[in-house]
């Protein structure tokens, strides 16, 4: 009696599920149903099916399924008369005859996911396991299943798109293992062990447009010499390949068609003039976390369609003056996480007429001088250097949409900062600095629609009440306009004086609160009063829902992250951003079901104290005691005590 609780509540909660197709659930649908009968519980399943239209389908199998599930989910989509175009499996641990023969359970099967397999022994794939796709399957993905080479039975699938062999145990690339895929557009083998790829291997990919293969393998010349056959390649990605100490200047000169470069993680020391001059068409070049120190100037000469460039994480503690010459079509910039301690005044001139997004975040800066970047929307100072920003370093920037000065050292903010954006500023963060007060910020910022000012030392006082004026006026207004307005993290914006506020959050305050504020008689004590009565029953009126600024830039080169003592490119992979053609097919699924998963988990557990509850009600009044309930696959056990509302989970051991 030692149940997986969480596979339980997940599996409890598929019987409420009112599925399309009868015996495989969805996990979009979720419908109030509580009975459960002895036939549910032994007839559960940890795959789900998804309608993609009126005749597709899509098959997900969670972590602790197995091919009995697979298969009664395969045939539950027959039965409906219905088609399965797509199978996702993640986590499932395969008897020791390896993957079935999915020609069998998906004749139609369009696209195929396998990842992070159970065990350390390598996925068996056999002769059979992909017989009768070899015209129907367009996407493969086995990542993370140790496979030591890509399996024969691959070669018959002719008219592969999408190819994902990530994280596994490749060394080497054969001749034979790509000449019949003409059709492949997006393959990645990145986070293998390769060291060598066969003469012409890659000659028969004509359609390949995205190809990652960094990530531990080793780029020497036979990979060099590979990857300059690929002439439709417009995606390289190199992020953290072994052996790259400088831009490959020779491959370049093969591929001068290529749009998206990605150097990411690898041992670049310098960039010197020149090395990425044939690369006319690029668009986007990140250079992330290398080991760069200096960059001459004309470093990116030749690059004038680039859009996008990204060089945080490196070493780089001086701008030298034309380092960005050439650069005449770049919009994003980031400079954040180096030892930049001064800008040059004209430094940024070449990037005047397009730059619209900088970052400088996780920089020893403490001035910002004329910059020139009047186009300017996006500006990012986070955990830099000032301890006070004024209009006058702001007057360059018009147009500014979003400024972040979150965990600097700011202690002051005075109502005129902000007056060259008042009609422009959209988003402002203050978060985690040393401010005691703030201005009537809301009203001289019309356009403001997202504030966070939360995790500072603010004294509740007079002065401060304008500020809480201002929050209730504009959100008023926006109410009544239908326009949007939030203040971020309110529960953390909190008094720090005087003692008797402290903890306080500011908004919730009532107004007769805010005081002057007389340091010398502030005490850690409350004074002897109803003070603590009137703080257990003071309401308000007000509620300001809480926005997590910056929670959705994970698809750029600009992420918001922790402070950088070492800074994690795994956390800030901008992959999403910089290809997204055609990427992983079954991303979207894995995505939707983990949310989803989370969902299902708090439904059930409401569902099954109300069942439980139920239960425990007939055996107050029939004198009943129902131990044990058991699924037949011994996946859960569940103890009913013979208290009523008492429940028993124990996991497995």
């Amino acid at each position: 009696m030692r149940p997986l609780v969480a596979i339980f509540l997940v599996q409890l909660c598929f019987v409420a599920v009112g599925a399309a197709i009868p015996n495989c659930p969805d996990l979009d649908v979720l419908e109030n149903q509580s009975d459960l009968s002895q036939d549910d519980l032994n007839n559960l399943i940890l795959c789900f099916c998804k309608p993609d239209d009126k005749e597709k389908v899509v098959i997900s199998c969670l972590y602790g399924s197995n091919l009995d599930h697979l298969m009664k989910a395969t045939e539950a989509v027959k039965n409906a008369s219905l088609i399965t175009s797509s199978i996702s499996i993640q986590h499932m641990e395969f008897p020791d005859g390896g993957l079935p023969e999915f020609g069998k359970l998906a004749p139609d099967l369009k696209s195929l996911e396998i990842k992070e397999c159970s065990g350390q022994d390598e996925l068996k794939v056999g002769d059979d396991s992909f017989k009768g796709l070899e015209q129907t399957l367009r996407n493969l993905t086995i990542h993370a299943c140790n496979l030591q080479t890509i399996p024969p039975s691959v070669d018959s699938l002719e008219n592969l798109e999408t190819v994902v062999f990530s994280n596994n145990k490749l060394d080497s690339l054969g001749v034979d293992q790509f000449k019949n895929k003409k059709q492949l557009s997006y393959l990645d083998v990145s986070g293998n062990f390769i060291t060598s790829i066969e003469e012409k291997a890659f000659e028969p990919l004509t359609s390949l447009e995205t190809l990652v293969i960094g990530e531990h393998n080793f780029i020497n010349e036979t990979v060099v010499e590979e990857i300059g056959r690929l002439k439709a390649l417009k995606t390289l990605d190199l992020s953290r390949a072994d052996g790259i100490f400088q831009p490959p200047e020779t491959l370049f000169k093969e591929i001068p068609q290529i749009e998206v470069l990605k150097l990411s993680g690898c041992s670049i020391p310098t960039l010197e003039p020149g090395q990425f001059a044939t690369l006319k068409k690029l668009k986007e070049l990140d250079l992330r976390v290398n080991l760069i120190e200096n960059i001459t100037a004309y470093a990116f000469d030749g690059l004038e369609s680039l859009t996008r460039l990204s060089l945080a994480g490196n070493f780089i503690s001086k701008l030298e003056p034309d380092v960005f010459f050439g650069l005449s079509s770049l919009e994003e910039l980031d400079l954040g996480w180096n030892e930049i301690k001064t800008i040059p005044t004209d430094v940024f001139k070449p990037l005047t007429d397009k730059l619209k997004t900088i970052s400088l975040r996780n920089n020893p800066i403490s001035e910002l001088p004329s910059t020139g970047l009047g186009m300017l929307e996006k500006l990012s100072l986070a955990e830099c250097g000032f301890t006070s920003i004024s209009a006058d370093q702001l007057k360059d920037y018009p147009k500014l949409e979003e400024l972040d000065l979150s965990k600097c050292n700011i202690s002051n903010i005075v109502e005129n900062t902000f007056e060259n954006q008042k009609d422009s500023l959209k988003k402002l963060n203050l978060q985690k600095n040393k401010l005691k007060s703030l201005p009537n910020l809301i009203k001289n910022l019309p356009a403001i629609e997202s504030l966070d000012v939360s995790s500072n030392p603010y004294r509740c006082d007079g002065e401060l009440v304008n500020f809480v004026f201002g929050v209730e006026d504009r959100v008023k207004k926006a109410e009544e306009n239908g326009n949007s307005f939030f203040v971020a993290n309110t529960n953390e914006t909190v008094c720090d004086r005087p003692y008797t506020l402290r903890g306080e959050q500011i908004l919730q305050v009532e107004v007769e609160k805010f005081q002057p504020y007389d340091e010398k008689s502030d005490t850690t004590t409350a004074p002897s009063t109803t003070t603590t009565s009137t703080v257990e029953e003071t309401t308000t009126e007000l509620k300001i829902p809480d926005l997590l600024v910056g929670s959705r830039t994970n698809d750029t080169l600009f992420k918001e992250e922790p402070r950088r003592d070492v800074y994690d490119l795994s956390k800030t992979d901008d992959a999403k951003g910089v290809y997204n053609q055609k990427g992983t097919y079954a991303v979207p699924i894995t995505i939707g079901a983990i949310g989803l998963v989370t969902v299902i988990v708090i439904v059930a557990v409401v569902l099954f104290i109300k069942k439980n509850k139920k239960v425990g009600t007939e055996t107050a009044k029939g004198g009943k005691s129902d131990k044990v309930v058991k699924m037949e696959d011994g996946m859960v056990e569940i103890e009913l005590d013979s208290q009523p509302g008492t429940q028993h989970a124990t996991p497995r051991r």
